[in-house]
């Protein structure tokens, strides 16, 4: 998730990015990026309420402005009023079975052109679906590993077994590593931008390699 609110940071010129837990009661920072001074850390909470995020947990679409205090809209609304916000742009984030997440969001005190570039918010989007991707990667690879090591300790692995286990790792590595080739044939990324995508592009490698590095001191699989 650093590696992706850094992009964001770099895509959008916002000064502060964080992915967020956002339920009916809670606001929840899970990563964040902050050179606003904003205050927030992983695990902080804000009221639920006063955000823009719960709005989108209930309609699900994008919410993006560039100059609140300008905006018909958003120039009257409690949350950049709250918080002293004139940039913003939050986009949700869902699970693979379509479970509403949280918001992948980016905001600043200063206004912007985040709102006068739609490829910019599809880009930001496209940041949104591997954030959920890389959660359901993060949960699958606990419970196949977990899966994996009992089965071990039980000396009941058949190669099958671990070759299906294999199998299923690497499917849910394909949609990540589809999305950054996605992202890479983007006009708008700049030269960090790319190196930011080319550090998503090693890891997915490296895991990957550990993957199969993994299977093959147990000595199941064939190199």
């Amino acid at each position: 998730m650093p590696v992706i609110l850094d992009a964001v940071v770099e895509l959008t010129s916002l000064r502060f990015a964080a992915v967020a837990r956002v339920t009916e009661t809670e606001w929840t920072a899970c990563a964040v990026r902050d050179d606003l001074g904003f205050g927030l850390k992983p695990g902080d909470d804000l009221v639920v309420k006063t955000t823009i995020c719960d709005e989108i947990r209930q309609h699900h679409q994008p919410v993006i402005f560039g100059h609140a205090s300008a905006h018909p809209l958003f120039k009257t609304h409690h949350t950049p009023l709250q918080y002293g916000l004139e940039s913003y742009v939050s986009v949700p984030i869902f699970r693979r079975n379509g479970d509403f997440f949280g918001t992948l969001c980016a905001i600043d005190s200063a206004p912007s052109q985040i709102d006068a570039d739609p490829v910019k918010l599809k880009t930001i989007c496209l940041f949104a679906r591997l954030v959920g991707y890389q959660l359901d990667i993060v949960d699958d690879l606990s419970e196949n590993m977990s899966r994996l090591q009992d089965a071990q300790s039980g000396h009941a692995v058949r190669e099958e077994e671990v070759t299906h286990t294999e199998r299923e790792i690497r499917g849910m590595l394909q949609p990540v590593v589809t999305g950054l080739y996605l992202l890479r044939a983007s006009d708008v990324l700049g030269t960090a931008d790319r190196a930011i995508l080319a550090d998503m592009e090693a890891s997915c490698a490296a895991i990957a390699t550990m993957l199969r590095d993994r299977l093959n001191q147990d000595g199941r699989v064939k190199a």
